[in-house]
C-alpha cells in the first residue's frame, strides 16, 4: 500500500533520527537562543539550513524547542483582547487604564490593535487603538520583534522534529499567539504531528481569515482519526466552497488508507469534477527520481528531487542538509521547473485555446452540433465545448489569436484574409463555412492559419484557481490536481476530463494561477512620447504606433484594431494598425480611459466634463452617470454595474444600471485607477502616493505595493502577479512584491497583458 505524502514527511524524518543512540543532553535556553540567530534574518533556503541543523540534533534541542513554543500564548491573548475590550468601557477611568495597559504590553498586541484600529466596533475604539499603536511604533519594537522572529522560527522547525506528547502540547498552546505567522506555522505542524484530539483546537481558526481556514482544512486532512477526517467531508460536502479548496482536501486525502470509503463516495457523487478527480487512478511509475528547481518568492533557488503536492505545499527531497525533505507552502513558491524545454508541436496537430486558460493539443478530427472533436495524446478524443473556445491555431507559428466577432465565426487564411459565417464542418482537411451572405464555401485546411469561434455576448467569471502545468508537447493545462505524487499527477480540466499526467512530461509548474488564455504581448500607453508600444512575451517591440497625442489609455481589440483615448484632443477612437480610423467619437473633454464593452458600445470616462457614459456605434449615447465625480477611469462589471475611480471625493464607487451607489470606498487621494479581481477585491492605484493597494469587499487593505515611480495603472494577471504602468517604466510584480519583468518607458500610464 502506498504511504500517502501526508504522513511520509514526518516517518521519513523519524527513521532518520531513530539512528541517535545515547540521549544528549538538552540545550540550555542561551545555547538554543545561539543556534537560532540563522532563523533572524535569512531568507526561505538560509532558514531551511538551519532548520537542518535544529532537526539533525532534535535529540538536544527537542525538548527545549517546545518549551519554548509553549509559552503562555494563550493567557496572553486573552489579556490583550480583555484590555481591548476596556478601551470602549462605560467608566472614563477604566477606558484610560486599559490604554496605559495596552502601551506597556507594547508590540505583543500591536497585531490585534492594528486589527481593531482598522476594523473598529465603536469610534472610540478605533481613536485609542490608532494613539496606541502610533505610541508603541514611536518608542520601538524591535526586542519584541526579534522574540517573535525566533518563535516563527522554531515553530516553523517543529513541523521536522519527531513527534512527542510535549511537542503537540506546545503547537496548540501557539494557536493561542497574537502574531499571525506563529498561528500559521503551528496548524501545519499540527497537520504533520497532530491527532484527532488536537482537530478541535484547529475549528475555532476558520473563523479568523479565509486563508487560514484553508491551512485549517490543510492540517486536518494529514490529521489521522474520526474527527479531523468528518471536518474534511464537511468541506467536501459544502456547496459554496470553491473547487480548489475541494481538490485540495481530495490531494492529501488520496493518500489515507481511513479515506477510502469517503473517496469512493464522492467518486460515485453528483458533483462532476470532484468526481472525476477522486476517480483517479494512477499508474505505477518506475520510481526514477526527477530532479525540479523551485523558485522562492524571495527570488532565491532550492533544487531537489519532486515529491510531489500536499494540499498546500510543494514536497522537494534531498534539497537541505539535515532535512531528508522539505515542505514549501504554495505561497513561498513561484514556480517549479524541470530539466527540459518544450518542444515543437506534433506535426499535424493544433492548438485549442480554451476561454479558461488552457491549450490543448492533437489532431483535429472534426465539429459535431455544439462541440469540436479533438484526439488529445492526454485526454484521447475529446468533444470540447465550442462555448468554452476562444480558438484554434492551425498553423504552428501563429504568434496570436485576435479578430474574433460577437456575430459569426471567422476563419483566418494565410494571405491574412478573414472568412466570415457559421462553421458548418470541420475536418483536417477543410473548413465549411456558411458565409455572411448565405452562401457556403469550402476551405482547404491547407490555406488556413486559424479560426475564431463566435465570441458569447456574456463570459462567466471563473473565480478559481488552478495549477498550471507546461507540457513539452505545448500543452498547457490549467487544471485542479486531484493526485499529486511524485512521479505522476492527477489532474482534472473543466470541460476537458482527467488525466494521469507524468512528471517527466512537465516543463514548469505554477501554483494557485486565476483563469484566462493570454499570449504575452503587452500594450503601453507613453504619454510623455505620445505614442503607443506592444512587446511580445520576450520583450521584443513588434509594434509602434506614433503622434498619438496626449494618449492616456488603449485596449487592443478582438479584431486587432486598438482602442484609443487621446486626452489632450479630447477624443476616443477606433483604428486599425495601420492608422486607418474605424469609430470616432469627440464630444468630450479631456478624458482619461475608455473600454469596448461586450455589446459592442464603448464606455468613457470623460473626466473633465464630470461623468461616465456608454455610446452606441453611432455615437448615440444609451447610458450616463454624473452625480458628482472626475472620473479617471471606469469598468463595466460581470453584474452589469459600473466600477469607477473618483478623483474628485478620493473614491472608488461602484454604481448600478439604475444610478445607485451600492459600492464605495473612500479616504483614497491621488486615486488613478481602479479594477474589480475575480475574487471580489479591488486593485486600486494612487499616483502620487507611489502605491497601489487591493483591498477586500468590507474595504480592509489586503496587498500594498509602495514605492512605485508615480503609477498611473496596474493590471492583475491570471497569474497572480500585477503589471504596473509607471513614470519611465512598466513593471511585472510577482505575489512577494519581487520584480520580475521591466520595460523601460518615458511615461507610461496605462498597460495591458493579453
Amino acid at each position: 500500500m502506498r504511504m500517502g505524502l501526508n504522513r511520509a514527511v514526518g516517518a521519513t524524518l523519524v527513521l532518520g533520527f531513530a539512528s541517535v543512540g545515547v540521549r544528549a543532553q538538552s540545550w540550555t535556553a542561551d545555547e538554543l537562543d545561539r543556534q537560532l540567530e540563522g532563523l533572524l534574518d535569512g531568507g526561505t533556503v538560509e532558514q531551511l539550513k538551519r532548520i537542518g541543523v535544529l532537526a539533525a540534533a532534535h535529540e538536544q534541542s527537542g525538548r527545549p524547542i517546545a518549551a519554548r513554543i509553549q509559552g503562555d500564548h494563550r493567557e496572553y491573548l486573552l489579556t490583550v483582547e480583555r484590555w481591548i475590550d476596556r478601551l470602549t468601557d462605560e467608566r472614563w477611568l477604566e477606558r484610560e487604564r486599559a490604554e496605559r495597559e495596552l502601551t506597556e504590553i507594547g508590540g505583543r498586541a500591536l497585531e490585534l490593535l492594528r486589527d481593531r484600529r482598522d476594523q473598529p466596533r465603536l469610534l472610540e475604539e478605533q481613536i485609542r487603538c490608532a494613539r496606541i499603536v502610533e505610541a508603541i511604533e514611536r518608542r520601538g519594537t524591535e526586542r519584541e520583534e526579534r522574540e517573535i522572529r525566533k518563535l516563527r522560527g522554531l515553530v516553523r522547525a517543529a513541523l521536522y522534529l519527531p513527534t512527542t506528547p510535549a511537542l503537540r502540547d506546545a503547537l496548540v498552546s501557539a494557536l493561542g499567539h497574537t502574531d499571525s505567522e506563529v498561528v500559521e506555522a503551528a496548524c501545519r505542524a499540527l497537520g504533520a504531528h497532530g491527532q484527532a484530539t488536537q482537530a478541535a483546537a484547529l475549528r475555532p481558526l476558520t473563523s479568523r481569515s479565509t486563508h487560514l481556514r484553508s491551512v485549517v482544512r490543510s492540517a486536518w486532512s494529514r490529521m489521522p482519526g474520526a474527527e479531523p477526517l468528518a471536518a474534511c467531508t464537511e468541506v467536501l460536502q459544502d456547496q459554496t466552497a470553491r473547487a480548489a479548496d475541494k481538490m485540495a482536501l481530495l490531494r492529501s486525502l488520496h493518500g489515507r488508507a481511513d479515506a477510502a470509503a469517503l473517496i469512493e463516495t464522492i467518486a460515485n457523487g453528483d458533483d462532476a469534477m470532484l468526481a472525476a478527480g477522486a476517480g483517479l487512478a494512477l499508474p505505477q511509475g518506475d520510481g526514477t527520481p526527477v530532479e525540479a528547481l523551485v523558485s522562492l518568492g524571495d527570488r532565491s533557488t532550492l533544487r531537489g528531487t519532486f515529491g510531489g503536492l500536499l494540499a498546500d505545499a510543494v514536497v522537494l527531497r534531498d534539497a537541505v542538509p539535515g532535512l531528508p525533505q522539505v515542505e514549501l507552502t504554495f505561497a513561498q513558491c513561484e514556480s517549479i521547473d524541470f530539466d527540459r524545454a518544450a518542444g515543437r508541436i506534433a506535426e499535424g496537430h493544433v492548438r485549442v485555446f480554451l476561454h479558461q486558460g488552457s491549450i490543448i493539443t492533437g489532431e483535429l478530427l472534426d465539429s459535431r452540433g455544439d462541440a469540436i472533436n479533438l484526439a488529445s495524446r492526454w485526454f484521447g478524443e475529446v468533444a470540447i465545448p465550442r462555448r468554452d473556445i476562444r480558438g484554434i491555431a492551425i498553423a504552428a507559428d501563429l504568434d496570436r489569436l485576435i479578430g474574433a466577432s460577437a456575430e459569426f465565426d471567422r476563419v483566418r487564411l494565410r494571405d491574412h484574409r478573414f472568412v466570415d459565417g457559421t462553421i458548418r464542418g470541420l475536418s483536417k482537411e477543410a473548413v465549411v463555412v456558411e458565409t455572411t451572405d448565405g452562401s457556403e464555401t469550402r476551405l482547404p485546411m491547407q490555406d488556413v492559419v486559424g479560426l475564431l469561434t463566435r465570441r458569447p455576448l456574456e463570459l462567466t467569471s471563473d473565480h478559481e484557481t488552478y495549477t498550471r502545468l507546461d507540457l513539452v508537447g505545448g500543452d498547457r493545462i490549467l487544471g485542479h490536481v486531484a493526485i499529486g505524487a511524485a512521479q505522476e499527477l492527477g489532474v482534472v480540466v473543466p470541460s476537458i476530463g482527467a488525466v494521469a499526467i507524468p512528471v517527466s512530461e512537465l516543463v514548469r509548474i505554477e501554483l494557485e494561477v486565476g483563469s484566462g488564455a493570454l499570449w504575452g504581448f503587452t500594450m503601453v500607453a507613453d504619454y510623455s512620447d505620445n505614442r503607443l508600444v506592444e512587446f511580445d512575451e520576450q520583450g521584443r517591440s513588434v509594434f509602434v504606433m506614433e503622434d498619438v497625442y496626449g494618449i492616456w489609455d488603449v485596449e487592443c481589440l478582438d479584431s486587432g484594431n486598438l482602442l484609443v483615448t487621446e486626452f489632450s484632443v479630447s477624443r476616443v477612437h477606433e483604428v486599425t494598425r495601420s492608422g486607418d480610423v474605424v469609430w470616432s467619437f469627440e464630444d468630450l473633454r479631456n478624458p482619461y480611459d475608455a473600454d469596448r464593452l461586450l455589446n459592442g458600445n464603448t464606455l468613457i470616462a470623460d473626466t473633465f466634463s464630470q461623468r461616465v457614459i456608454e455610446v452606441d456605434a453611432e455615437g448615440q449615447i444609451q447610458w450616463t452617470f454624473d452625480k458628482g465625480i472626475r472620473p479617471f477611469d471606469a469598468d463595466r462589471l460581470a453584474n452589469g454595474n459600473t466600477l469607477i475611480a473618483d478623483v474628485l471625493q478620493d473614491r472608488v464607487i461602484e454604481v448600478s444600471p439604475a444610478g445607485k451607489i451600492v459600492w464605495e470606498r473612500r479616504d483614497l487621494p491621488s486615486l488613478h485607477d481602479a479594477d474589480r479581481l475575480p475574487n471580489g477585491n479591488t486593485l486600486i492605484t494612487m499616483r502620487t502616493l507611489n502605491r497601489v493597494v487591493e483591498v477586500d469587499p468590507a474595504g480592509n487593505e489586503v496587498l500594498r505595493l509602495d514605492n512605485l515611480n508615480a503609477p498611473s495603472d496596474a493590471d492583475r494577471l491570471p497569474n497572480g502577479h500585477t503589471i504596473v504602468a509607471e513614470n519611465n517604466m512598466v513593471r511585472e510584480f510577482d505575489r512577494n512584491g519581487n520584480v520580475v519583468w521591466k520595460q523601460p518607458m518615458s511615461w507610461a500610464v496605462e498597460v495591458n497583458r493579453y
